[in-house]
């Protein structure tokens, strides 16, 4: 009898590892890399997908989206009065699973931002397999003409998306818009990309950065081009690096890009008045010189900084009037407030955040060192004579 016990205990324990019961082959799944989510005029939502053709990924003929040829991805979509309807939808026509595992991009349609993308944004968040580090976009018209984008260097328009959020824009993903979204304070902010034609015109479509869609709440109240809202920039927790150019009227121009950046805000409240001091700090290099100035003489890496330095607050003080002009709270100082002044924004501020952010003041000043000139001080095309 003793000598059976092992055996029993060795029979269940093989019960508890019955190995692979779960499984999925990949062969039995559609692995979708981006989806796109828009509001019909029915107010019925629209779901698509953008799937890889597994069959078309072993080919290089086609292209990057396959512009002369088979697409290397296949795009469906369904109506239904939710989401999950209209997944339910699409799955009852594809031979395979749909799994969402190891999607990117989520797109949302101008008219689902400008209703509400609180409600559609539940079931991506709800399911583990869905991702809270995918980036999140809205694009002008519906989202699936994005999905249907043919980029020449990718061969997925989704992997374009992400490529170019993490390069050029500021990039948020879904866990940064559900804590916009559910924090006093702060208002959601979304990059815009939008289906372009290749230049020169050809039949690809390309993906381009245009603008920023400001929130309130969760509904779309402005869609800003790029340039008028870099000011967004400086604030944000992972800083992205860009160019700008600099002219220096008859003398020519300079194009300069910010590596490094970051600004700090200082709430100081005075007779129920809510003021910031606000500075920004910036390091820069300069990458083009089209002037005559050799940048070897301290006086003239002087007068770039203090050009850089009105660069920086003209284009922080636009954000800031864009931000009060529509009463949207995009970099979080409702956020500051509270940490700083915690009982007066608890009793006097948070439920009218929106409302007071027309009447805030502000002071913004800047700090800005060029580290580096490249491996020449002066244009090499100019003589002498034009450098003294």
């Amino acid at each position: 009898m003793k000598r059976l016990i092992p055996v029993v205990v060795l029979l269940f324990g093989m019960l508890a590892v019955t190995g692979c019961w779960d499984r999925r082959e990949v062969n039995d799944m559609a692995i979708v890399i981006a989806l796109a989510m828009d509001k019909e005029p029915n107010g019925h939502y629209r779901l698509s997908v953008q799937v890889p053709l597994v069959s078309s990924l072993g080919s290089t003929s086609g292209g990057g989206g396959g512009t002369s040829g088979d697409k290397a991805y296949y795009v469906d979509s369904a109506v239904g009065k939710t989401i999950r309807e209209a997944n339910n939808i699409i799955q009852s026509r594809m031979s395979r699973e749909l799994y969402y595992s190891h999607h990117r991009m989520i797109v949302i349609g101008e008219q689902l931002a400008k209703e509400g993308m609180s409600d559609v944004l539940d079931i991506v968040a709800r399911f583990p397999e869905n991702r809270l580090t995918a980036y999140l976009v809205m694009t002008k018209g519906k989202g699936i003409e994005l999905l249907n984008a043919q980029p020449q260097f990718e061969r997925f328009s989704g992997e374009a998306m992400r490529e170019l959020i993490k390069m050029e824009a500021i990039s948020v993903s879904l866990k940064d818009v559900a804590q916009m979204l559910t924090t006093p304070g702060v208002d959601a902010f979304l990059p815009v990309l939008v289906p372009v034609d290749s230049h020169p015109k050809g039949k690809s479509k390309e993906v381009e950065f245009t603008g920023i869609a400001l929130f309130r709440g969760d509904k779309l109240v402005h869609v800003s081009k790029a340039e008028s809202i870099k000011g967004l920039r400086w604030f944000q927790r992972n800083f992205t690096p860009f160019s700008v150019v600099l002219s220096l009227k008859d003398k020519g121009k300079l194009t300069v890009y910010f590596s490094k950046g970051k600004a700090d805000l200082k709430p100081v409240l005075k007779k129920g008045h809510v003021h910031y001091e606000i500075t920004v700090y910036a390091t820069s290099v300069v990458v083009e010189n089209m002037t005559s100035l050799d940048l070897e003489h301290r006086k003239n890496i002087a007068m770039i900084e203090d050009m850089l330095k009105k660069e920086i607050e003209t284009s922080v003080k636009n954000t800031l009037l864009l931000m009060q002009k529509y009463r949207t709270d995009t970099i979080g100082m409702g956020i500051i407030l509270a940490r700083q002044f915690p009982r007066e924004w608890r009793e006097t501020y948070r439920d009218r955040w929106n409302e007071e952010l027309p009447r805030l003041s502000f002071t913004i000043h800047s700090k800005v060192v060029v580290e580096d000139i490249g491996q020449t001080t002066k244009n090499i095309t100019k003589d002498d004579s034009e450098n003294e």
